[in-house]
Order: C-alpha cells, then structure tokens, then sequence
C-alpha cells in the first residue's frame, strides 16, 4: 500500500536527533484534481451496516435476479478464461479522506475486477481506515494501455471486509460525476477464480498490480509457489509463499496461475522479507525545501510481500457481497498467532522502581522531559509528533524486560513502551502500545523507521487510568510482546544483536501528554 506520512523528532537525553521519520500517522499532501471539487456530504465508502438499503446500494430485487443483476455467485472454477491475463481487469485504488472539507488522497493500493458486473477483490487495509485517519471515499482507477498510468473510473462500496483475513470486496456504485450505475450495464473484463488447493510446489505464480516503485504503470512480475503456511482456524493453506518479487503497493492485487485464473491475493499480513522494500513512503525532506510533502523521494520501508491469501478464503466473502448482504469487520479480533508463550526470565540483571533518584533518569529537552513524581518517572511531553526515551546503559544480547505503565495525562493518541537493542539514536527496536487501543513492532534501522508488525487493534479493553503491566522480550531473533499477561505478538528480526534496553512514549496530533513508568526490571531470559 502506498502512503505518504508525517514526520517525528526523535529525543533521547536531551540531545534532538535530526533524523526526520514517521511510525504510523498518514497524512497525504494534495488530492487529486478531479475530487477536489467534491461536496463534504458525499456519502462515505465504508459501510458498516447489515443491509445495503441504508447505504442507498441496489438491492438484490433492484437488480433483478442474480443472472441478469450481479451474475452468478463465482465459485471455484466456475468459469473457463484465457490463459492471457487481462491487464485491464487490474485496477488501483485510491482511498481519500476529508481535511477541511476537501478530500485529500491518502494512500492506494491493487485490486482486481472479478465479475463483469464490478465486484472488486482486495485486502481489508487497503479500504479500511488506519489508526489515525478514516477513509471517506474510494475510488478505481483502470488501465487502459500498458505503458500509461490507470486513470480513474468509478467510485466504490466496500460490500465485505476482514481485517484478520485482510481480504475486502468491493462494488462499483458510481461514477466520478456521482451518477449511480447499474452494475449489469458495465460489462467489465475480469478474471476467472481458480482453486489455490491445487497449486503445487514450483507452480508458476504471475503477480498484476501498481506498485508505485518505478513508476505509475501498472507492473507484472513472475515467480513460483515455494511453500505454505498454516494459521489457526485457516488451516495448511492460510498463506502461499511465492518467490515472486511483490512490492507494498501491489497489496490487494492479482495473483494468477498459469492459465489465467486468480488463486490469491498479495497481502502484507504474510510479508517476510529481510533487507527488503514494502512500499516507499514520503519521510523526509529530500529536496530541501522546509517541508515533507508529496514533492519529496519516496523513501523504501519495510519488506517484499512474499505470501498470498488463498482465493478459497476469500469464496465466504464474494458469495456474502453477490447476495448484498454489508458486513465490514475493522478490528482484529484475535493477536497475532504466535509459536510459544513468552519466554520466562532469568537472572536479573537491573531494576529500579523510582522511589528515589539514584539511577538519574531525569533529563529535558525543547519538547518533553523526564521527571520523577509520586514513586514514578513521569515522561512529559508538550509537542506534537515527537518521540522521548531514556535507556538503561549496560548493553545486553538477550533481555527481557517488564514495567508498570499509567497514563498520568492523556493526550489521545500517545503511544509508549520499550526499546530494547539500542546502540544509538538510528538502530533499535521499539514494542508499544497506543491509547488508542493498538500495539506495534518496529525498529529503526541506519535512521530509518520499518514497521515489523503494523499498528494493530489490541483484542482486549486497556483501562489506562490504572497501572498496566508490560512485557517485552527480545531473545535471539525473536521480539516478544504481552500486555497484562496476554502475549500479543512475536516477531522475527535478525537487524540488531545487543544494546540497551529502556523506556519510550511518543506523540501524534496531540501535543500534550504525560506516561508514568515504573517498577522496570530487565532480566536475562531463563537458561
């Protein structure tokens, strides 16, 4: 997925870093010429409601039965196609928000038409909203010659969405004037579904969509399937890991066999890569001119997608929006599924609980300061999108680390946990939690920010007015993290070896917020 985002000031004891980075907010920086004209009271593109009546979409009776409105339900080989893929049945989409009543691009990703009546199939985030910012309207752009840009078509409902899953179907409602369309009249090109459960090892796999890196057009690469990946309750085929290159914006788009038919979707839950680029973000001022807009160079993040949801998970989901029936699921309702509990400490190997001011945490810069207050350390911080830390200077391999976290002063949308791997300002690891109800892992790497686990909704209610407990584990390659007791992740990362560990909160669009930690004890992991 494509997307461009705010900066951070990174603090750490007093001294302001001048690298510039973002960890999560989006912010677009112009719209397109053909929304900006739009109305504030356009209706919005995601609906959230169980019958397509309160969103003005055509019902079933509307359309006439499903051969001539909708089309037959597609099932598993229900259809024969070419074994020419049709590019023209890739679409981009573009999700926009509202900013002073215009709407402003904020990001776009891939999708592909799968009936000739218009129903769309994507991932869940490239329609849904993000943590900070809603998606007020979505819009596709078709290709209609291989070597020039999509241009712009329709505008879309989102008629099935799981963010678990992250897979979302859409239906063409309107077109840029906002006329509404009947979906029997547009006799799109499509693809046909296949049937993931017969691909086999060294399958060839072709992968159709808009990248964004290298260009607007619209780009195919080829590789092979090269294994499989359970999840619970998804079973043995939950992913299909590929060798085929998949850049971020490609999310959503179209993975075909090698007759043509669509057997997955390119998904960044199953993203794996090390040393690699997801998609490319605005970040810094490249071009020097006091701003970070869409005018600066798209700064590689994260890793190649190399994972594809199955179509057959996806067949729940086209069969539900064939029939009309809305159902958008945001939240993920289960954490990350994760290979062992987490791990048990050992040795310990420091601790303090702040009673008195021994260990001096305390420090103050031009946007935030550290302080103790009430048995606590208190982390003040009075700007916007600004990140404090303080870290504990011995340097170990393998830590884990637990402390008590409360909100003294909520400013909305801060975020704070542990950093752990620290060697300087531009390489470490950082496992949070927001008050907003999301938890991440990320590190910075060389001075710039890669998400290894995006924002992600916590499955629980956190009262943050009270004490909350934090455990983060970093051992070997894996980064564990647990809140209160329940283990919400772990990941893999092989960047960073040692460092120290500590503490950090940040802000977004609030600029006023204050995080008491205590109780911290860094241990070894048990033997």
């Amino acid at each position: 997925m494509e997307n461009p985002s705010n900066s951070r000031k990174w603090i750490t004891c007093g001294v302001i870093a001048v690298v510039v980075l973002c960890i999560g907010a989006v912010i677009a920086f112009g719209g397109l010429a053909w929304i900006g004209s739009l109305l504030e009271d356009v209706p919005t593109g995601i609906v959230e409601n169980d019958s397509v009546d309160d969103n003005d979409f055509p019902t079933p009776d509307a359309l006439g039965d499903t051969t001539s409105g909708l089309g037959p339900t597609p099932t598993l080989d229900a259809q024969v196609g070419n074994a020419a893929i049709p590019f023209e049945a890739v679409v981009q989409i573009i999700a926009f928000y509202l900013e002073d009543g215009e709407y402003v691009e904020g990001w776009t990703g891939s999708g592909t038409v799968i009936t000739p009546q218009g129903l769309i199939l994507t991932n869940a985030h490239v329609v849904l909203p993000d943590r900070y910012f809603d998606v007020d309207k979505l819009a596709v752009a078709f290709t209609t010659q291989e070597d020039q840009a999509p241009e712009p078509a329709y505008y879309v409902d989102v008629l099935q969405a799981d963010a678990a899953l992250d897979i979302a179907v859409l239906q063409i409602t309107s077109d840029l004037d906002e006329n509404s369309i009947n979906p029997a009249e547009l006799n799109l090109p499509f693809v046909p579904l296949g049937n993931a459960d017969d691909l086999r090892l060294g399958d060839t796999v072709t992968i159709l969509g808009y990248p964004g890196i290298g260009g607007e057009t619209i780009t195919l690469t080829r590789g092979e399937v090269s294994g499989f990946t359970s999840e619970a309750g998804r079973g043995d085929r939950a992913f299909i890991k590929t060798s085929a290159t998949i850049a971020g914006g490609n999310s959503g788009g179209l993975a075909a066999d090698e007759n043509g038919y669509l057997i997955g979707v390119p998904t960044q839950l199953g993203y794996g890569g090390d040393d690699q680029f997801v998609d490319c973000r605005v970040l810094a001022d490249t071009n020097r001119d006091g701003q970070v807009n869409e005018d600066d160079s798209c700064i590689p993040t994260g890793g190649f997608i190399n994972a594809l949801r199955p179509i057959n998970l996806a067949i729940p989901l086209i069969e539900a929006a064939q029939e009309g029936t809305v159902h958008v699921v945001e939240g993920y309702e289960a954490p990350l599924p994760t290979t062992a509990g987490f791990p048990e400490a050992g040795e310990i190997l420091f601790a303090d609980d702040f009673s008195t001011e021994d260990n001096n945490w305390a420090l103050e810069s031009e946007s935030g300061k550290v302080f103790y207050a009430n048995g606590e350390l208190n982390f003040q911080l009075w700007s916007d999108y600004v990140f404090l830390w303080q870290y504990q200077e011995d340097s170990y391999s393998d830590v884990i680390v637990d402390l008590d976290v409360s909100v003294v002063s909520p400013g909305g949308d801060g975020d704070f946990g542990v950093i752990c791997r620290y060697q300087d300002n531009e390489n470490f690891y950082g496992l949070e939690v927001s008050e907003d109800g999301y938890y991440s892992i990320w590190k910075v790497i060389a001075g710039e920010i890669e998400y290894i686990l995006e924002w992600r909704n916590l499955p629980f209610e956190v009262e943050y007015a009270n004490n909350i407990h934090i455990n983060a584990a970093c051992v070997g390659s894996t980064l564990s993290l647990a809140v209160d007791g329940e283990l919400l992740a772990e990941v893999v990362d092989k960047d960073l070896k040692d460092g120290s560990a500590g503490m950090i909160a940040g802000t977004y669009e609030a600029a006023e917020l204050t995080i008491g930690f205590d109780n911290l004890v860094i241990s070894a992991p048990e033997d």
